[in-house]
């Protein structure tokens, strides 16, 4: 296509799969080895802290793959990382600057927190019911109270985080806008002046903004890995398994058919705003 010829760099003989294929593998590994694997440590009586520790690494290491991937992906070629094409309905409309929005992932954690304050009234009554019951261990107790008064040092990086996230995320979406801007401005006059060599001018006015365009995904990227990194840092195992677990689930009811279909039959056009 042409928005693709136009966008990607100038590539040697060696060069990598199209980020679309790597993302399907990479789903693949997620969905059907990664989250199974963390599922059963966080429900087995005899998973050790040490087991469950190993599948939080192991799916946070998955999901820095992911980011670092598409970073090399948007340098070959940003367009497919800008306007994936093979991305669904269901996705597109959480996708900024190529993925999903930095604020899900601290709006994920706060949903933790806020049912653990909605919860506050019966959670004696759960504890009694948990600590009566013989197939709680003492494993299976640390998950199913993982969330039960978070540490202050969870609730202030939380607060930092966000603060943070005020400042970077507008800052972003400036630049992808001067970005476009810049470029369509470029483009439009040298239309009315070449109109016989439209792709050259395209060409050659996006030529200037590449670099740009190319390091707002970086940047977003690496924004998105230091928020989970953030979170992680700050998480008890039993806490950061069932954020991890909660964040996998979400990324794979992205590809469940049957929600698919109920979404598209919707006629009402769904966006987050940046």
């Amino acid at each position: 296509m042409l928005k693709s010829a136009l966008f990607r760099r100038k590539k040697s003989a060696s060069t990598s799969k199209p980020f679309e294929i790597f993302y399907k593998e990479w789903f693949a590994t997620l969905a059907d080895t990664l989250l199974p694997q963390l599922r059963r440590a966080l429900s087995s009586v005899s998973t050790s802290p040490a087991l469950l520790s190993a599948q939080v690494d192991a799916m946070h290491h998955h999901l820095r793959s992911y980011y670092e991937n598409m970073e090399l992906a948007a340098v070959e070629d940003v367009a497919q990382c800008l306007y994936p094409g093979w991305r669904n309905s269901l996705e597109k409309p959480f996708l900024w600057l190529a993925d999903l929005h930095p604020y899900l992932f601290t709006n994920l954690l706060r949903s933790f927190l806020d049912d653990q304050e909605s919860e506050d009234g019966d959670v004696l009554d759960t504890i009694r019911e948990i600590r009566q019951s013989r197939e709680f261990l003492d494993e299976r107790w640390h998950v199913a109270v993982a969330w039960r008064s978070p540490s202050k040092a969870l609730t202030t990086r939380v607060d930092q985080i966000e603060c943070g996230l005020r400042l970077m995320v507008p800052a972003l979406a400036a630049r992808a806008r001067h970005a476009q801007m810049t470029l369509v401005r470029s483009v439009g006059a040298e239309w009315g002046r070449r109109p016989d060599g439209v792709k050259t001018a395209v060409e050659e006015a996006l030529a200037a903004e590449m670099e740009e365009l190319v390091g707002v995904v970086v940047d977003a990227n690496r924004l998105r890995k230091s928020v989970l990194a953030d979170i992680l840092s700050v998480t008890s195992v039993y806490q950061a398994a069932l954020f991890l677990e909660a964040l996998a689930e979400f990324l794979v009811g992205f590809r469940d058919n049957k929600l698919l279909k109920e979404f598209d039959k919707c006629k009402i056009y769904v966006s987050i705003d940046t």
